[in-house]
């Protein structure tokens, strides 16, 4: 038996040699698993999202996707709530997670510094799969909205700078778009600036994108108008993500800024349209409600920039204010009266070779006419700033009701509607006349030419009488505006 030790040992060594080497795979297991890997690619299918509450104007989004065991970022873009990959090529398993972000970013991390802008995050809410994979996608702002909206009892009034500093306003901060997270925040209490340069009754919302916080804050507001600052210390509810609070002010006479109300919408509507605005305004440029200039009309135009010095300027209604209006009461005034037109005339033609001498006017925009006449006193704005905050009671059917309910036009003077008659003469060399509806009949001014009598103007030929009683006298009526 001993001689067979030897080939017994051997057989042992054999045996533990192979029970330490990796195991091949058969044929039969090899061609299971490219069956498998076969039948899974046939599994992959084209991706959509849609969307819900993604809000006008965000077209375009970022998704991060995760197929295959690799994730990626993807864009994916489209209108009313479905979009479609940028890379039509692109395939996902059955199994994909995504988010989304609005703006579209290609990182899981940014480092932000105030001011800031609205982001979103769209979260999968379900799903279905059939020759496609359908993702439902809700979106949500991860910020927190400050409104503010301005008035004041003169509409000449120009905003030039807010600033707003709180214990909870934070200005620095890094942000997960794909998971709407803020984290390393700082910067609370230091001020955050914006730049506004605007006419402060021109109805524009300035909104403030602020990081959510879930406590009251203690905030200073610092209005800068007309180079005077007027500063507001209130406190503001939780800024809670997706929310908006909105605080209207106004600028009062006393020289102080006080809140009229104030409201919270925990769900705000996200609106991305972007309204494109011009760098240099021309005359021919319209104003929208809103307070922006643009170049090309739209359904918020309310009137035709004619006269700018390609910031600021002013804007004729394209259309006039339907019916016929008084200037106000008896006594409505607004301590400026202005006894002739030119020094000379108290009414005449504009420019007209047919009058007589004692009837004719002559008027060009550069003339140098003295403020104390009707021709001279440009100020429209001005003047119908002084005769609201100096009348008493309702004006109903008054020229002032109508500015008094819409706070941002007003009532053009005489000299300033005198003005529009010129440009619209061929001799002006103007287009005006094809970016505003013709002006026909008699207007109403703001200019008075005695304590009881205003100018109106007849736009056909160009006649000014200075004899329309206030109380009595209906005429029509075309807005101005500043911006």
């Amino acid at each position: 038996m001993s001689h067979h030790y030897p080939l017994l040992g051997l057989a042992i060594l054999c045996a533990s040699c192979g029970q330490s080497s990796e195991k091949q795979p058969s044929l039969e297991q090899t061609r299971a698993a490219i069956e498998v890997r076969d039948n899974w690619k046939e599994e992959l299918k084209p991706m959509e999202i849609l969307a819900s509450d993604l809000g006008l104007g965000a077209t375009t989004v970022s998704v991060r996707i995760t197929t295959d065991g690799k994730t990626s970022f993807e864009p994916f873009s489209g209108n009313a709530g479905s979009l479609k990959p940028c890379h039509p090529s692109l395939m996902v398993d059955t199994a994909v997670t995504a988010t989304a972000c609005w703006p579209a970013i290609n990182s899981d991390t940014l480092a932000l510094t105030a001011p800031f802008s609205d982001r979103l995050l769209g979260e999968e809410t379900s799903r279905t799969v059939d020759t496609k994979v359908s993702l439902f996608l809700k979106f949500k702002s991860k910020m927190a909205l400050l409104r503010l909206c301005f008035e004041s009892d003169s509409r000449t009034d120009m905003l030039e700078k807010l600033t707003l500093k709180g214990e909870n306003i934070v200005t620095r901060a890094k942000y997960m778009p794909y998971v709407g997270n803020w984290i390393e925040k700082s910067g609370e209490g230091l001020p955050l600036g914006i730049e506004s340069d605007c006419i402060l009754n021109n109805g524009r919302n300035h909104d403030i994108y602020l990081i959510p916080c879930e406590s009251a804050s203690d905030v200073v507001l610092v209005a800068k108008v007309d180079g005077k600052e007027y500063t507001l210390k209130t406190k503001i509810p939780p800024l809670m993500a997706g929310s908006m609070t909105q605080l209207n002010l106004k600028v009062e006479r006393n020289g102080q800024l006080n809140p009229k109300s104030s409201w919270v919408d925990n769900e705000r509507k996200v609106n991305m349209t972007n309204i494109s605005v011009v760098d240099t305004i021309r005359v021919g440029h319209y104003l929208r409600k809103d307070g922006l200039i643009v170049a090309q009309r739209d359904t918020a135009t309310i009137a035709v920039v004619y006269q700018t010095n390609g910031k600021h300027g002013k804007a004729i209604a394209i259309d006039d204010t339907p019916g016929k209006f008084s200037f106000g009461k008896k006594n409505t005034t607004s301590g400026v009266v202005l006894e002739t037109l030119d020094g000379k005339r108290r009414e005449g033609i504009i420019n007209s070779s047919s009058a007589n001498e004692d009837e004719k006017l002559i008027f060009k925009p550069r003339m140098p006419y003295s403020e104390k006449t009707a021709f001279g006193y440009k100020y429209g704005a001005t003047l119908t700033s002084k005769l609201l905050n100096q009348k008493e009671g309702k004006e109903d059917g008054s020229m002032l009701a109508i500015v008094e309910r819409q706070r941002f036009g007003y009532i053009p003077s005489v000299a300033e509607m005198t003005d529009i008659f010129y440009q619209l003469q061929p001799y002006a060399k103007s287009e005006l006349a094809q970016f505003i509806e013709p002006l026909t009949g008699e207007y109403i001014t703001c200019s008075e030419s005695s304590s009881t009598t205003f100018y109106g103007i007849a736009m056909e030929k160009g006649i000014i009488t200075s004899t329309h009683s206030k109380q009595y006298a209906q005429l029509k009526l075309r807005l101005f505006y500043l911006f």
